[in-house]
């Protein structure tokens, strides 16, 4: 599945309405390009559940688990279709396992190694978000984490979500390397929908079908 990690609804807007993306991706710095913050995330929400009932992830934030564990719950309190996202860390992942034991949906995000699928995958959850952009950046290989997070997992275990995609390369590579799901920018998307040899392709039809 496909999905939009924004929170600019101008942007937003003509993607969801084609039906193609599954729902919308958001964490703190996301809200904050769009100039919002996380009392927006009610509208927010029930903006995109408009689309189809598409999926949306809110992140839950905090230093301390009870920090977390109170952001968390105000996440839930969005309606049962919305994702929980939370850090891979001791604050993150308790959480994490409370709210799978409560049979809430949770996503591990800021993943930089193969071996935080088996966090991910002791607490439950349904998502896990490697940051492939990032941590080429950060002199890892994303591509390659993607992979070792596909042979750590399991059938039943986390989905891999790609996040921190930049180009298309990087995004067909995340989903070669075993990525289930990836979340990907409105102008991703938008370059994703708009290859130039298929549009030549749909001119020379248009052309002969008048």
């Amino acid at each position: 599945m496909l999905y939009l990690d924004s929170a600019d609804r101008t942007a937003l807007t003509p993607l969801l309405e084609t039906g193609i993306f599954s729902g919308v991706t958001t964490n703190p710095l996301i809200l904050h390009r769009a100039g919002l913050t996380a009392t927006d995330l009610p509208a927010l929400a029930d903006w995109v559940a408009g689309f189809d009932g598409a999926r949306f992830f809110a992140q839950a934030t905090g230093r301390t688990i009870a920090d977390v564990r109170a952001s968390a719950d105000r996440v839930a309190a969005l309606g049962d279709r919305v994702v929980i996202k939370l850090v891979c860390n001791t604050a993150g992942l308790t959480v994490a396992k409370e709210l799978t034991d409560a049979g809430r949906e949770v996503l591990i995000t800021a993943v930089y190694h193969p071996t935080q699928m088996l966090l991910a995958s002791a607490v439950s959850a349904q998502f896990i978000a490697p940051y492939v952009r990032r941590s080429g950046e950060a002199g890892r290989d994303g591509t390659a984490l993607v992979r070792g997070l596909r042979e750590l997992g399991s059938e039943t275990g986390p989905r891999i979500l790609a996040a921190s995609l930049s180009t298309v390369e990087m995004l067909q590579s995340a989903m070669e390397a075993g990525s289930h799901d990836a979340t990907i920018s409105p102008a991703l998307a938008s370059s994703l929908l708009d290859d130039e040899l298929t549009g030549a392709a749909a001119e020379e039809f248009e052309a002969v079908a008048r």
